[in-house]
């Protein structure tokens, strides 16, 4: 394999990194990292006289099981919860979580990094439609939250996911409206982030497609919010078609591409099951679970069973072929580009 040529100084206090100008390092030997047998290359910038290796710039740095992340990443796409992996791979729970971190913020990190080269070159081409699923943090009557999605229709590629709370339901028993009054007492009301959380779906794909000079077509149900968020976002270049919620959820149904993904959602990821356990403490831990289930969704897996090798990016002209896990969990952010393995 050709070896890493390193891209910059890892070190934010290095003089290369305030002042642009070419990494001066030497190579300083290697060391065999004990938990994998990996052969790893030392470097020494110039600069700042400071050690680093090609470690450095890995999504395993400072892990001691990196083949945990593959194995995690399978059971958080694969409707398996925290307690459930935990048993199963003879793992502290604590680990589970932190893998959880770890792999949805780099999810993340990924997913805007592909949609800034998207739209570096011509934007995201097609027809788009956003609806939003309800679930819950910790209680289901108490604490809903609402779940926006936005994908492209054709290439089922999902361009942006969020999570916003919602006011507390309505009817509620004497023993839940106690509960709710006291907890408006120590928090406050709860108010609805929806339009918020919308616009910010929204805003991900104006961003992307700001250079393409088309006309952005949206499909969505008839909420009365969305044509309002539409015009801020995309002002006068976007067409808005509005379709019947109530109407059957089948082939012949023109939002059928988002209710099927928004099906394929709650049946990957544990925490929007309907009716369990599983549902998330946090609505942050469950964006960090979606950021995961949209990487595999849009890079890996492919768009149906019959097309089993060509996934959504690869359909919208963002990839030429599918992210293998070794590909696709090698480098962190910022050297997401190292094309250049060790």
């Amino acid at each position: 394999m050709t070896a890493l040529i390193p891209p910059r100084c890892p070190y934010p206090a290095c003089p290369t990194r305030r002042a642009p100008q070419p990494l001066r390092y030497q190579r300083k030997g290697r060391f065999r990292r004990r938990c994998d047998g990996r052969s790893v290359q030392r470097f020494l910038c110039l600069a700042c006289r400071r050690r680093f290796s090609t470690q450095t710039f890995r999504l395993d740095y400072r892990l001691k099981k990196p083949g945990l992340t593959s194995i995690l990443f399978d059971d958080f796409i694969s409707k398996v919860t925290h307690r459930q992996s935990a048993r199963v791979r003879r793992l502290n729970r604590k680990t589970v979580a932190h893998r959880l971190r770890l792999l949805g913020e780099h999810c993340r990190r990924f997913h805007f990094h592909r949609l800034a080269q998207a739209a570096a070159k011509a934007g995201l081409p097609g027809t788009f439609q956003l609806d939003e699923l309800e679930t819950f943090e910790t209680d289901r009557r108490l604490q809903p939250l609402t779940v926006p999605v936005l994908i492209e229709r054709r290439s089922y590629f999902v361009v942006g996911v969020d999570s916003a709370p919602l006011p507390a339901r309505g009817k509620l028993s004497a023993r839940l409206a106690a509960r709710k009054q006291e907890r408006e007492q120590g928090l406050g009301k709860r108010r609805s982030g929806s339009r918020a959380a919308v616009a910010r779906t929204f805003a991900l794909l104006a961003s992307t497609n700001e250079n393409s000079g088309d006309i952005t077509k949206v499909q969505t149900d008839r909420k009365m919010t969305y044509g309002s968020i539409l015009r801020e976002a995309f002002g006068r270049a976007v067409v808005h078609e509005r379709f019947d919620s109530k109407r059957a959820r089948d082939y012949s149904n023109p939002l059928f591409p988002i209710n099927h993904t928004l099906a394929m959602m709650r049946d990957g990821v544990s925490r929007l099951v309907r009716r369990t356990w599983a549902a998330s403490k946090r609505s942050e831990c469950l964006r960090l679970h979606m950021w995961i289930w949209l990487v595999w969704r849009n890079y890996v897996r492919g768009i149906t069973v019959k097309a089993a090798k060509t996934t959504p990016a690869m359909a919208i002209g963002i990839d030429e072929s599918p992210w293998e896990r070794v590909r696709l969990f090698r480098w962190r952010h910022p050297f997401l580009d190292l094309d250049r393995v060790h």
